[in-house]
């Protein structure tokens, strides 16, 4: 698992930093969180792979989080692509994206849908492709759970910003216990079938008799996931807190330094210190600063100390700062 910052600048690009955005590659999966309007280059940049399963979690609709996206997706159909994209954001997401299909052509010739959560109605609402306006399905939200997996799944919640704005956890299931192949060999388990299910740590019949792999000592005990939160825009706030409890990681806004906390207040931001307050309180094991004030280009690193004070395991975001998670 490897996240990859693809763009860490708030409002305008500058010199050594690109328009919001992050990338979370899982297996064969890669999760985008928002979509700064230099994330074609960005991809290139970071390695990133134009047709593999993808997942974009849009925080809300103020323009460098999400002008980037028609664009990739104009991209993705001038390569051919045939792996799904599934796109979550606020209420009106459709919309943004069916005007640029019907005044800019753009065509999904691969599969793709959009997911509006109605957070006002505790629903998700379902369109697929982007010609229909209407909605194929509509369902209800349990425990802010916008998508799920057999290998993780990923939550939402509803934070403080000058528009709905949301935040968003990718949370891993607990992983297989680590397996022991002398221990099945032992037991006359010959390799096949059987091993991909012991080493889920599911029972099986063998010889006529039952084998616990648990028990047996064939695998080990359950291991925790890994869990990353992302802020959006926000300036601190108690869902934010309850969303991202126990993060590995939280990539969270630091438009600002503590000397502006006025200005943040007024704007609905955060700033540094508000960043490792949150990061302290969910109980975070590390912090990202992100969403970085132009006016910060030559000393961003006072950001950083601020932070640290409060928070010492924190890094400042810079575009293509990758982190791999073990």
């Amino acid at each position: 698992m490897e996240l990859i910052i693809l763009g860490s600048s708030a409002a305008i690009p500058v010199k050594n930093r690109n328009l919001p955005s992050a990338a979370l590659k899982y297996k064969n999966h890669i999760i985008l969180f928002d979509c700064g309007e230099s994330i074609q280059r960005s991809f290139n940049e970071a390695g990133l792979k134009f047709n593999k399963p993808l997942t974009i979690l849009i925080s809300h609709f103020h323009g460098d989080h999400i002008i980037g996206l028609p664009g990739l997706l104009f991209r993705f159909g001038l390569i051919e692509r045939t792996a799904p994209v599934i796109i979550f954001g606020p209420r009106n997401l459709f919309l943004y994206l069916f005007f640029h299909r019907k005044i800019l052509g753009l065509k999904a010739n691969y599969p793709i849908k959009i997911i509006e959560i109605d957070h006002d109605n505790n629903n998700l609402i379902e369109f697929e492709g982007l010609d229909s306006e209407i909605p194929k399905k509509t369902e209800n939200l349990e425990d802010n759970i916008i998508y799920e997996t057999d290998r993780f799944f990923l939550k939402y919640a509803l934070v403080d910003h000058s528009i709905e704005t949301f935040a968003y956890s990718f949370i891993e299931k607990p992983r297989y216990g680590k397996f022991n192949p002398e221990k099945a060999r032992e037991l006359g388990i010959p390799e096949s079938s059987l091993w991909k299910k012991l080493q889920k740590g599911e029972m099986i019949n063998f010889e006529e008799r039952t084998i616990d792999p648990l028990k047996e000592g064939i695998v080990g005990t359950k291991r925790p996931g890994s869990k990353i939160t992302y802020s959006g825009d926000t300036m601190p706030c108690q869902s934010l807190i309850d969303l991202g409890k126990d993060s590995d990681i939280l990539i969270h806004e630091a438009t600002f330094g503590f000397n502006l906390q006025h200005i943040a207040n007024e704007r609905k931001h955060s700033t540094s210190v508000d960043a490792a307050n949150d990061a302290k309180n969910m109980g975070a094991k590390q912090l990202i600063l992100t969403h970085i004030s132009s006016r910060y280009q030559e000393d961003a690193l006072k950001l950083l100390e601020e932070a640290r004070e409060i928070f010492p395991n924190t890094i400042l975001a810079k575009d293509l700062l990758k982190i791999t998670l073990n």
